[in-house]
């Protein structure tokens, strides 16, 4: 079993205030520095003595707690009450914008309508805004409309 080994009052006093300073870090990141610290003052005044010069010495390599403490990752906070969702609304354009393709569908023979239809929908999801599902699915029934009715019109031009 491995004991810490004693630090002279002066180290001692440091570690303690190293200690208070990183109260706020994270408790692994806390631990990893002390023990860094620890390890590098045990090395040093093994090197310079465990004297009263020695011990200034390794504060002085250590530099200020504070200068430590602030390079130290604060420590996450609390995850705030958790607020409900907004409810998700459907914008009225959009809804619209689906209820005139799938009235372009009923009036297939009025290919303006399904254009109109196609044409907003493009304009609403180039806009960024509102659901992108219905005006998708407005664009798709709108450009189907518009082909159907496209269709018709051109076999009507070909029967003669």
């Amino acid at each position: 079993m491995t004991t810490a080994p004693a630090f002279p009052p002066l180290v001692e006093a440091y570690l303690a205030d190293l200690e208070r300073a990183l109260a706020g870090s994270e408790p692994r990141e806390r631990a990893e520095t002390l023990a860094a610290v620890r390890e590098h003052a045990t090395e040093s005044l093994a090197l310079h003595g465990s004297d009263d010069a020695g011990a200034r010495r390794v504060l002085d390599e250590l530099g200020p707690v504070d200068s430590i403490a602030a390079a130290s990752t604060p420590m996450a906070p609390a995850p705030a009450a958790a607020s409900p969702a907004p409810a998700l609304r459907t914008p009225a354009a959009d809804v619209w914008l689906l209820v005139l393709s799938i009235a372009s569908l009923a009036l297939f023979v009025v290919p303006l309508v399904a254009a109109a239809a196609v044409a907003w929908a493009i304009v609403r999801l180039r806009a960024g805004a509102g659901n992108r599902g219905l005006q998708k699915l407005a664009l798709g029934v709108g450009a189907v409309s518009f082909v159907g009715a496209l269709a018709l019109y051109v076999s009507h031009l070909l029967a003669g």
